[in-house]
């Protein structure tokens, strides 16, 4: 007896330095779920040749002034073999430029989408100092991490969309190693919320389970 509450002692100090490992019921504010639609739409506009949904994502991007920031980070192979065997399909983007630059292409003479590319253009762009993402690429059987600094008290989001080639599954560990969130279905569409404790640094690691590279969208707020 003596020796259990002396271990118990020695654990409950280490688990009262962890930040909270939430339940995995995910509700998200409506512009994450926007966020996520684009990023969807963009997936599958470049997997279909489907002009319209490229245009959709752009004009989502552009309207809820979705912007580009770049992240440092560490790429970490999963085996010793951590090389691409499959082929490459999927592709994605959130930048409205390229968007709509690849709807045109795909659009050909078709008066009604080149019109509708000309409006997403010609429109107002979203306020610069909104929303960032970032797009990046895991190589096959290799891992992605990224180190962000999350506020105390306040709601954290991060979600991951891929190109749809290969399952990804995303994992968030606090700064003292344990693990607070994970999402590791069997798609490339990952997200991880919760409230940090105390602000902090957050790793974020992003792991390929497939044979060829996934490029992908790294949303946090």
């Amino acid at each position: 007896m003596k020796k259990f509450i002396a271990m118990l002692a020695f654990v409950l100090p280490m688990t009262a330095m962890a930040q909270e490992m939430k339940d995995t019921t995910v509700v998200l504010p409506a512009q994450e779920y926007t966020f996520l639609m684009a990023a969807q739409l963009a997936q599958y506009g470049y997997a279909n040749n489907d002009a319209l949904s490229l245009i959709n994502a752009a004009r989502m991007a552009k309207q809820n002034g979705y912007t580009e920031q770049a992240q440092a980070k560490e790429e970490v192979a999963s085996t010793a073999t951590a090389t691409a065997t499959g082929e490459k399909h999927g592709q994605i983007s959130l930048d409205p430029a390229k968007l709509l630059a690849d709807a045109k292409a795909k659009a050909g003479d078709n008066g009604v989408l080149l019109a509708l590319i000309d409006d997403v253009q010609n429109g107002v762009m979203g306020d610069i100092t909104g929303p960032n993402y970032h797009q990046d690429c895991v190589n096959a059987h290799a891992t992605d991490v990224y180190n962000i600094t999350f506020r105390g008290g306040e709601y954290a989001y991060v979600s991951v969309t891929g190109d749809g080639d290969t399952d990804l599954d995303l994992y968030i560990y606090d700064q003292n190693g344990n693990l607070i969130a994970q999402d590791i279905d069997y798609t490339d569409r990952c997200v991880c919320t919760w409230t940090p404790r105390w602000t902090g640094n957050f790793r974020i690691r992003i792991v390929n389970r497939g044979s060829v590279y996934n490029c992908y969208v790294l949303r946090t707020n």
